[in-house]
């Protein structure tokens, strides 16, 4: 699985004409290999936008890339309501299991999103990958409505890791780190492998979220109206 990162720091006074631009994505679901899309507010920065993108293979991120990403992005206009982007692709080392089996219906049932971001020392990365295996993917998936999610390493730096949960409710996740976490990060001990670690968190906008429509066997097309419409990834 492939996984896209992307952060967006909105002008002031600039949020609602975000938004409505960020709704126009629904034509995306019909795209090969396209397995959800979901974006909120930081909790920490309320003018920044954050929004991941999920595909199956490289191969379908890059014939959406080649064939409809550039026409939406120069029709949509968005450009002109934030001041920076920031853009990470990362690809999937290990799934994180939860109450899902799929991770689309993970995407489509998640209303809350934790994110750590993590700059691993080099000779630690062996290690860090094994906790994530041996420890945090084993309490994640005994923690209350934790509904799936991924770990996954940077496509352009190999010590770049990317964790990220999906929750029915910020609820659960807030339960998750008063009875499950400290006992996680005590056994885990990050700090001996990690160089920089930025957490992430948001509520899924509902209106932003895109979900699959079509079978994949039959999503061998981009219809005219993803080619047509404006929209912003």
């Amino acid at each position: 699985m492939i996984i896209k990162r992307i952060s967006c720091k909105v002008k002031e006074g600039q949020k609602e004409i975000f938004y409505e631009y960020q709704k126009q994505w629904e034509p995306l679901s019909k795209v090969k290999g396209f397995l959800g899309q979901l974006g909120g507010w930081s909790e920490k920065q309320p003018l920044t936008a954050c929004v991941y993108s999920f595909w199956e293979s490289q191969a379908d991120y890059q014939y959406f890339m080649k064939e409809v990403h550039d026409r939406i992005y120069v029709n949509s206009g968005q450009e002109s309501s934030f001041t920076s982007i920031d853009v990470n692709m990362f690809q999937e080392e290990l799934r994180i299991s939860g109450l899902e089996e799929s991770f689309a219906n993970v995407l489509r049932n998640g209303n809350f999103i934790r994110v750590s971001l993590s700059q691993v020392k080099e000779q630690k990365t062996e290690h860090f990958v094994e906790m994530q295996k041996k420890v945090w993917n084993f309490g994640l998936r005994k923690a209350e409505e934790m509904l799936g999610g991924t770990f996954s390493f940077s496509q352009k730096e190999s010590n770049y890791f990317l964790v990220l949960s999906v929750w029915k409710s910020e609820k659960f996740h807030q339960k998750y780190m008063e009875l499950n976490f400290p006992e996680l990060i005590e056994t885990a001990k990050p700090k001996n492998d990690v160089l920089e670690l930025v957490g992430e968190k948001f509520k899924v906008e509902e209106a932003w979220r895109v979900s699959p429509t079509v079978p994949l066997i039959n999503r061998n097309f981009v219809s005219n109206d993803i080619k047509q419409s404006g929209a912003f990834l």
